[in-house]
């Protein structure tokens, strides 16, 4: 790598410190709330995923399935890999949630034979307090700026967001930066 790739990588490196500690993403858990942030963002995929994200076909579980929430493991399987995150770890924070009552999987209206995780009323309510609380952080940390400068900051971050391929409209260039990420 390259000299001036170096001291990028060192500005980045610099700036994801800066940053983690702006918005308290190092706090044992996000926005002052019971979620972690992992948890927080599984949530929130749970609530802005498309609805044919199912478990499959499987019909109603058995009482066993139900009772070790067998059902929920072709979910988690394609939802750790849209977040990264090791699919036991994710099972747990599935179980977490389908225990705090925040989510449950049910048939799919379109094929019976299917499940569908959703989030129940209290896991909306739970998804909605934690985008509250962020875009009220949010909002505080940036209050400070002139309009030039809030123009300025949104350019900024459209600009890393395209450069480091957050711009594309498939997962191609995410699936690359966590393979990337992996062998570093």
């Amino acid at each position: 790598m390259p000299a001036d790739r170096d001291a990028l990588v060192a500005e980045m490196r610099g700036f994801n410190r800066f940053y983690t500690c702006l918005v308290g993403l190092l706090d044992e858990t996000l926005t002052q709330s019971a979620y972690t942030l992992a948890e927080a963002r599984v949530l929130f995929e749970l609530g802005h995923r498309p609805a044919d994200a199912s478990a499959g076909p499987g019909g109603e579980s058995g009482f066993l399935a139900r009772a070790f929430h067998l059902g929920l493991a072709p979910v988690a399987s394609a939802l750790a890999g849209q977040l990264q995150l090791p699919p036991a770890h994710l099972m747990r924070i599935l179980r977490k949630f389908m225990a705090a009552s925040l989510t449950e999987l049910r048939a799919d209206p379109d094929d019976r034979r299917r499940r569908i995780l959703v989030l129940t009323a209290r896991g909306s309510a739970a998804l909605g307090t934690l985008q509250a609380a962020a875009n009220r952080d949010l909002a505080c940390l940036t209050a400070g700026l002139a309009d030039d400068e809030a123009a300025e900051l949104s350019d900024a971050l459209k600009r890393v967001t395209r450069l480091l391929g957050g711009g594309a409209k498939d997962s191609q260039a995410l699936l690359t930066v966590g393979r990337c990420r992996s062998a570093c």
